[in-house]
């Protein structure tokens, strides 16, 4: 097995032979390339040493990797469809992001604040301390994964694609899907879930979340604690659950007027829940982000800017036609008060 060695300069070592090797980068900012040309390699040893450094690993897998101290990136593209393309990548110290096409591997962040992004083939994902990511949007990129979607379950420690197609998932904390419809369940812990695009469902259960539904028609559910949640553009479904929940609106588009407008499920204004609506500017005939005025059931006068709420249904008028351009529907409240919203 040959030995190639860096410095501890910014080195670039590429394997291009058959031959198996062992790649030692010491310090500085190091580029590994593994397998570079068109070979049968694999089965390499890396100790990438200290400093940000890339590791990518082009063919073959087998390969036993420890990106050592720094803020990493590992890049594998490298499935061979036989189930034997393993590679085992530990990230050490820092803040790693692991990019994997890849088949039945096993990939371990260690410490740091690391991020997983998959395509989805049979992988081992183990985030280990910090606050750990795991994200399927890559799916979005390869034709046989397009559309797809995933059902991930952080308290099951699963991700599911299809049938033949489970991950395995531990110390993660949050999660991003794909732009179809995704099925994501996190932890009784605080955890982060995206949906990105597509009618997707998130359940936050425990801790003091944040729920990012995306574009699509999404289902929010808070479940307890002091979540946060978004529904993004689409008619979303928002439920927090007990605690003091905040429901963010950030544009007019994410809750349009009439059969399009949002729904929130379960305002309670005594468990602390809020409706937040400051990233909308509520005049577009003044210069700078405007702040609604709440005129409580009152008719719109034909001044921009203001909020009301009657019937069951919040709605603003940020031009001054005298007619809402936004509505969410607030499900069994019959009256709102000015200190209800962040405005």
């Amino acid at each position: 097995m040959a030995n190639y060695y860096g410095t501890n300069r910014n080195d670039i070592l590429t394997q291009n032979s058959l031959s198996e090797v062992s790649i030692y980068g010491y310090g500085g900012n190091d580029t590994i390339n593994l397998n570079r040309t068109d070979s049968l390699g694999g089965f390499n040893y890396v100790d990438a040493g200290s400093g940000n450094d890339r590791v990518v690993n082009y063919y073959e897998g087998g390969n036993d990797i420890f990106l050592g101290t720094g803020n990493d990136l590992y890049i594998a593209d490298i499935r061979a469809e036989d189930g034997k393309a393993y590679d085992v990548v530990s990230g050490g110290d820092g803040n790693d992001i692991f990019q994997v096409n890849s088949e039945a591997s096993i990939y371990k962040g260690d410490s740091g604040n690391d991020t997983f992004l998959s395509v989805g083939y049979n992988n081992s994902f183990n985030g280990g301390t910090g606050i750990d990511t795991i994200s399927y949007e890559l799916q979005d990129s390869y034709a046989s994964q397009r559309g797809k979607g995933v059902d991930i379950d952080l308290g099951k420690g699963t991700a599911t694609i299809d049938s033949d197609q489970v991950e395995d998932l531990a110390s993660i904390e949050n999660v991003t899907g794909t732009n179809s419809a995704d099925d994501i369940t996190g932890s009784f812990g605080r955890n982060v879930l995206k949906g990105l695009g597509g009618a997707d469902d998130l359940y936050g259960l425990g801790g003091n979340d944040g729920l990012y539904g995306g574009a699509g028609n999404d289902l929010l559910y808070g479940g307890s604690g002091n979540d946060d949640l978004t529904g993004g553009i689409g008619r979303d479904y928002l439920n927090g659950g007990s605690g003091a929940d905040i429901f963010y609106f950030d544009t007019l588009s994410d809750s349009r007027v009439g059969s399009g407008r949002d729904v929130i499920a379960d305002f309670t204004p005594g468990e602390g829940d809020l409706i937040d609506l400051s990233n909308i500017d509520a005049s577009t005939r003044a210069s700078g982000n405007q702040a609604f005025d709440y005129i409580g059931n009152d008719g719109f006068s034909r001044h921009a800017g203001e909020l009301r709420f009657s019937n069951g249904i919040l709605s603003g008028d940020v031009n001054g036609d005298g007619r809402a351009d936004f509505e969410v529907s607030v499900s069994g409240v019959t009256k709102m008060y000015a200190d209800d919203f962040i405005l």
